[in-house]
């Protein structure tokens, strides 16, 4: 052992320490208490994949089979925790197996049928069954299909002679229908019950599907569906005495590589993702269990060009959009959106009476490289001839879509580094700041961004602005002289009594993490989050420039060393209740779920 250390550096072993240190927990001690939990995973206990005592839901079920029994088996492209190839039977996880798993084929009376494109090939060719994506059977050897298509739905074939379209389930049109439930949901595993009722256009209801991938039926006649990409989820229904379909479970996974905004209308009991609408009880203790999903806000096919719906943007190299954060301007709520290394911005406007969000605006420079792409992948659509500079798109027509009238030429430089006010102002940080202003609604419901309503503050007292926050109930901008997510060695600023022309900037301390990329500032805190140090959260008083002390996930979270780097730009996010209690919430792109810690800095806050 000694002879080996005598390979690392002093500084090296100093560093070894640190993060042991850290990971053991050792962390120093916040004042007042604190609890831990998390969103968007039906479970969020970490350990090794093929354990049975470990559980979450995987990323990207790419495909499903179910046994007789309801085993079901799984893979996926990608699982960042390597649950790739999942197996769950009943609602819970059954560890990672491979069993080589194909649902593009089936075989029913000895006869082989398989997916060819649009068509499902066998002893007669069905045409009709839209974008089919997974085959199965059921007991009585009906075939059945999920289609991925515009009807969204699972669509039973009596394949005996010539096939025909006996059945299907589902709502047509997916999550962007509306839809009318006629009868309620009781609860069921993993899963809340569902009233009858209107459900309008992105309102969640189990009935409800979208980016299906595969489907499958027990023995019992249990029907299983699975989704993927935008929300990961295997979905059970069973018969009731009635022969209605009802749920009998529900897996779900809502969340990679992103973190989560507050509704500060509602006290942050909405939640929104980049495509996810949360309701929280935070009346609730026990881990995970706060959460309910209430709206999915992407619809690819009223959409087909909205970011969010195209993986090669949404979640490539660089993972696109992440980051949500909810706005109001002129009492209409936005969606504005940054990269995971802090690219594009992109604007969401939502639908009255529903909770689909429709593309209404983009900045990016014009010759922005999407990702791995070269310079002519076609997204944008339409966009402006590949020069340098920056490019403003406004939804002039209020269709959702990208057409070349519709995008004008910035002649101030574009920064990614940017924070959103609370009227829906763009302050890009730099030296001096810029500040987009929006200069209202145009009539289709977009937010007005231009040139001629661009302010511009030069800060004394630092000399390279790499972020800016604006804390708009403090009258304070806080600053740091790095950018996006390498903030290492970075220093903290804060510019006082900003409404009053101040623009001097006071130095508050260094960050104080090992290797931080994430900060935010609420109240009078500093809350910092990092690559190795994981889902730890640092705390500083913004009023003295002291480190107060940490948070660390609890073991029914699986510790901290089963939470992953926060390696995006915003991976920290937090907001002071009016009961006085702190909502921290933090990326964990590794068991596919934000990290939510409640911590109450008296240790007397009031009610839920």
């Amino acid at each position: 052992m000694i002879s080996s250390l005598k390979r690392y550096s002093f500084s090296s072993l100093l560093l070894l320490f640190f993060m042991l240190f850290n990971f053991a927990g050792f962390a120093q001690t916040l004042p007042g208490t604190y609890s831990s939990s998390w969103i968007g995973n039906t479970f969020g206990k970490g350990g090794k994949p093929e354990s049975l005592n470990s559980a979450w839901m995987q990323d990207y079920v790419d495909q499903m089979v179910v046994q007789p029994d309801g085993t079901i088996y799984t893979t996926s492209i990608w699982d960042e925790a390597h649950r790739e190839y999942g197996v769950y039977k009943d609602g819970k996880v059954y560890g990672n197996v491979n069993h080589k798993i194909n649902n593009q084929e089936i075989i029913i009376d000895g006869k082989r049928w398989y997916i060819d494109g649009n068509l499902i090939k066998g002893p007669h060719t069905i045409t009709d069954a839209g974008i089919p994506k997974g085959l199965a059977k059921t007991p009585d050897n009906k075939l059945l299909v999920a289609d991925d298509g515009p009807r969204k739905q699972i669509l039973f074939y009596n394949v005996k002679s010539t096939p025909k379209l006996v059945e299907t389930f589902g709502v047509k049109g997916g999550i962007g229908a509306a839809f009318t439930a006629g009868y309620p949901l009781p609860a069921a595993t993993n899963t809340h019950a569902f009233a009858a009722g209107k459900y309008p256009p992105g309102f969640y209801h189990p009935f409800k599907l979208w980016d299906l991938t595969g489907v499958g039926m027990d023995d019992k006649g249990r029907l299983y569906v699975s989704t993927s990409e935008g929300a990961t989820s295997i979905r059970c229904f069973k018969k009731d005495r009635k022969n209605r379909w009802i749920l009998d479970f529900i897996l779900e996974n809502y969340i990679f590589v992103d973190n989560v905004d507050y509704d500060p209308t509602t006290d942050a009991i909405d939640l929104y993702g980049v495509q996810e609408h949360f309701v929280m009880d935070y009346s609730k203790t026990t881990p995970g269990g706060q959460w309910r999903l209430k709206g999915y806000t992407a619809d690819h096919l009223k959409y087909p060009n909205d970011p969010r719906n195209i993986l090669d943007v949404k979640a490539g190299h660089e993972h696109g959009l992440t980051s949500a954060r909810i706005r109001y301007i002129n009492g209409k709520r936005f969606l504005y959106t940054q990269g995971m290394t802090c690219q594009m911005l992109n604007i969401f406007r939502f639908e009255d009476n529903s909770e689909i969000a429709a593309p209404a605006g983009l900045i990016m420079e014009t010759n922005h490289r999407m990702y791995d792409h070269p310079l002519t992948y076609p997204w944008p659509p339409n966009r402006p001839t590949i020069e340098p500079g920056t490019m403003i798109w406004r939804d002039l027509n209020g269709d959702g879509d990208y057409q070349a009238n519709e995008y004008s030429k910035s002649i101030i430089s574009y920064s990614p580094n940017f924070w959103i006010d609370r009227k829906g102002g763009i302050w890009e940080a730099a030296n001096p700041i810029k500040v987009r202003n929006c200069a209202g609604l145009d009539s289709k419901g977009n937010p007005i961004y231009d040139d001629a309503n661009i302010d511009s503050h030069q800060i004394s007292g630092i000399e390279k602005i790499g972020k800016v926050i604006y804390q708009e109930d403090k009258d304070r901008v806080i600053l740091l002289d790095n950018s996006c997510r390498d903030l290492k060695g970075s220093k903290v600023y804060a510019v006082d009594n900003w409404s009053k022309g101040n623009r001097n900037a006071r130095f508050i301390s260094e960050l104080k993490s090992l290797n931080p990329s994430s900060i935010i500032a609420e109240d009078n805190y500093i809350f910092e989050a990092g690559f190795e140090t994981r889902a730890e959260v640092f705390v500083t008083d913004i009023t003295t420039g002291k480190r107060l002390g940490s948070m660390l996930p609890s073991d029914e979270l699986g510790g901290v060393k089963w939470t992953g780097w926060v390696d995006i730009g915003w991976g920290v996010n937090a907001y002071k209740r009016k009961n006085g209690e702190f909502l921290v919430f933090v990326e964990d792109d590794f068991l596919s779920r934000v990290i939510l810690y409640k911590w109450c800095p008296t240790g007397t806050c009031g009610g839920s």
